[in-house]
Formats: structure tokens, sequence, C-alpha cells
């Protein structure tokens, strides 16, 4: 009995032994691990701190970048996010674009018309430039949801705001360039929106044209079934008094009990739905041509619209353009259309200013810091695993020098 306790308290003692020895070598090598750094502190400290300092001071010489942002109300642009879409995409336009550059150089900003050159055909790189965005932002529905009416309903908001802003260095030659491409965006922008309406309006007009096409046949059909049953009910001739219904006509049937409706009443029954169907097609015809003359009218406004024989087809160059074919327009109701059209013109130019008058101008923060943090964080990591291998190398006797 005494052997077996004996026994178990050799046992424990050889675990605690094994416990100890094992504390003492992690204790060990770790005093190693410090060791090994300490050694190499100097090299440690040189390759965590100069390419710290470098990008430090890299990022505090580097030319600041400056931003300023246009805010435009566009409640009556019926910008929804397709028409927001275009607007954005034909500003980008290879043709706009163009346009801005031509103004930059005519100024002498030569560096940011090359800028806008180098990346006009990189619309990513462009917007880090030069952003367009609405305000608020579109909600993206088909991924959250499935339900085809409340897309619908999403696709038909509209933006209220439309942001332009616009990046760029040097300050003084900035403040030059961002007027140029604000004066770009108040003229061209309208025209777009507008070239939209019109497709709209026109799209209107041939469904219209075609609704009253679709029933002319039913409704002159049925006009001329009822002249028809007209002169029949004038040839018949009156019943005598004392017959069954006497002067009249079997109107209809209710069960056992039949009713009559005299003739006269019949033949003025039908006279007045004749009435009323020449009326209907007459107003048809009336609106058929109408809208035929408004599509005609729409075409040659968009015609003008897409003029290209003028470089800088500006808002106010379209509604002069407008108000020339109003004065050599001959039929009142198109004349009537057209001044209508040419107020509407004027109020998208009185629109389109800033919300703010004289937006300011303001330096990006560089991120020095938190830069300089991100860079020493990493080559501190770096040093610290080229010393260890380092040290691994000279303890297999391969010295780096």
């Amino acid at each position: 009995m005494a052997d077996s306790q004996g026994g178990r308290i050799n046992e424990n003692s050889a675990a605690t032994e094994k416990k100890d020895e094992a504390y003492l070598e992690d204790e060990i090598n770790l005093i190693d691990y410090f060791v090994v750094l300490w050694k190499r502190k100097t090299f440690i400290f040189l390759v965590t701190v100069l390419p710290t300092l470098i990008v430090g001071i890299t990022l505090f010489l580097w030319p600041r970048d400056y931003k300023i942002t246009y805010t435009y109300n566009v409640n009556d642009w019926n910008l929804t996010e397709k028409n927001c879409n275009i607007l954005i995409n034909r500003f980008y336009s290879e043709e706009n674009l163009d346009k801005i550059i031509n103004k930059l150089q005519e100024g002498g900003l030569n560096k940011y018309a090359e800028l806008i050159k180098k990346t006009g055909n990189n619309q990513n790189a462009l917007m880090k430039v030069l952003k367009i965005e609405p305000v608020p932002a579109y909600i993206d529905l088909s991924k959250t949801t499935t339900d085809p009416e409340k897309i619908t309903q999403a696709q038909k908001l509209t933006a209220q705001l439309i942001e332009v802003s616009i990046v760029g260095k040097d300050k003084n030659e900035f403040s030059k360039m961002a007027l140029v491409i604000k004066d770009n965006f108040e003229k061209e922008a309208p025209v777009y929106t507008l070239e939209e309406q019109l497709a709209a309006n026109m799209r209107l007009y041939r469904t219209r044209m075609g609704d009253i096409e679709s029933g002319r046949f039913n409704l002159e059909f049925e006009l001329k079934a009822n002249k028809e049953a007209l002169e029949k009910l004038k040839k018949i001739k009156p019943a005598s008094p004392d017959s069954a219904g006497g002067n009249a006509i079997l109107q209809f049937d209710i069960g056992a009990k039949v009713e009559y409706l005299p003739v006269s009443c019949q033949i003025q029954a039908i006279e007045s739905k004749i009435v009323e169907l020449e009326k209907q097609t007459s107003t048809n015809e009336q609106n058929y041509n109408y809208s035929s003359n408004l599509l005609d009218l729409e075409e040659k406004i968009l015609a003008v619209l897409k003029d290209k024989t003028s470089p800088c087809h500006t808002i106010e160059q379209f509604h002069s353009r407008i108000v020339d074919m109003a004065k050599n327009c001959n039929q009142q109701e198109l004349k009537d259309y057209l001044n209508s059209y040419i107020k509407n013109i004027e109020n998208r130019i009185s629109d389109t200013v800033p919300t703010t008058e004289t937006p300011r101008i303001y330096p990006i923060a560089k991120g020095t810091a938190k830069k300089s943090g991100v860079v020493f964080v990493i080559a501190f990591m770096v040093s610290v695993f080229a010393a260890f291998l380092r040290e691994g190398f000279e303890k297999d006797g391969n010295p780096i020098s």
C-alpha cells in the first residue's frame, strides 16, 4: 500500500517537473525573442521610421486638392432614375467633354484640359475630377424585393436636387476651371432634359392617335347601324289606336309583363344617339388632327434641338430659335402651344442656377496622420519579420552582411 502511494507521489513529482521545465523553456524562448528584437533595434527602428517619415513628409508637401459643389434645384425637370442617367451620360459624352476641353484651352487652363482629355475615356477616373449626383439618391429595390408594383413606383421617384462636385489643384486655376464646368452644365444640361421630354411627348401623341384610329371602325359601324335603324323606324305605319299597344312598337319584356315605347320616342332616342356619335366622331377627328400637328411640330423642335450646325448649342440659343419658329407659325393653336413651350424653356433657364450663389471652395483633407500610421504599422511588421529572418540565417552559419 505504501509502495502504491509512493508511486503516485513520484508520478506527481515527475509531472510537476515537466510543467516547470515547459514553463522555463517558454520563458527562455520569450527572452530569446526580446534579445533578438533588442539586438536588431537599430535595424527595426530605421526600417520602421524611415518609410513613415518619407510618406508623412511627401503627403505634407504634396499639393492640396480643392473641392467645390454646385447644388441645383431640379423639381421641374422630372428627373426619374432613367432621365437622370440620360442626363449624366450625355454630360460625360465625348461631344460635351470636347466643348469643356475647348473652353478650358481658350482660358489658358491647358493642365485641366489635358486632365479631362486623359480621363475622358474612363468615366470612373473622370468622376474623381467631375461628379454629378442626384439628391436624394435613387433606391434600387430590385435587390430587396420582387414586387413589380414597388419596383415600378421606385422607378418613378424623381430627384429634387443635382449636385455637381469638382475637384482640382492650385486654388486660383481651380476656381477658373470650376466656372467653365459650371457654365457648361447650366447651358447644356437643360437641353438634354428637354430632349427627353420631347421624346416622351411624341410617344404620347402617337399613342393617342393610335387609340383614335383603333376605335374609329367601331364608332363608324355603330353610327351606321343607328342611321339604318332610324330609317326603318320612320317607315313604320301608325297602328290603330284600338289595337294592342296602339301607336307603339315592342321595346322589351320583363317576365310576363310587356312594355311598349311609342315610335316617336324611339325615333327621338336614336336621333339623340346619332347626334352623340357624330359629335364623338367629330371630336376624335379634331383630336387626331391636333395630335398629328403637334407631333409634326415636336419633330421640328427636336430637329432644332439636335441641330449640329452650332458647335456651342445652348439652352439660350435653343430658346431664340423656338421664338423665331413661333413668329413664323400661321396656325393659332400651334402658335399658342409654342408660346407655352417658350415659357417652359424660360422657366428652365431661370431654374438652372445654384441654390447657393457662391459655394465655398474647401481643401480636401490629405489624411496624413492616418496614412502615416498605416505605413508605420506595416513597416514595423516587415522590419520585425526581417530581423528574425536575419537572425535565423546567422545562426545557420550564413551571416547576412
